[in-house]
């Protein structure tokens, strides 16, 4: 595994710790799709979002790594997107959870 490969795992990973030191303030329900309104619309049970959603960003941190290297990417800050959009939406999952 490439050296971005691996800090991109370890900021995906970082997300479940972020939702592990919250896991009790959250409800039994997340709140995760909101309509155009604010409305809450979909909500996904406390543990699918605190081991799910981690998991899921993991994976596709790793699948589009192995596909840019494939590709021969050489812009180092390709390989960050997934993680990048892991963090907000981690951030925003709490803002919105925590209300």
């Amino acid at each position: 595994m490439k050296r971005r490969t691996i800090i991109g795992t370890v900021i995906c990973i970082l997300t479940m710790v972020i939702f592990l030191i919250f896991y009790n303030k959250l409800p039994d329900q997340v709140p995760i799709h909101f309509d155009s309104k604010g409305n809450v619309n979909s909500y996904w049970p406390k543990r699918a979002v605190v081991f799910g959603l981690p998991v899921i960003f993991e994976l596709l941190n790793i699948i589009a790594s192995y596909s840019l290297r494939i590709k021969g990417e050489n812009r180092e800050c390709m390989y960050y997107i997934v993680p990048a959009i892991s963090i907000v939406t981690t951030v925003v999952i709490l803002i919105l959870g925590l209300r």
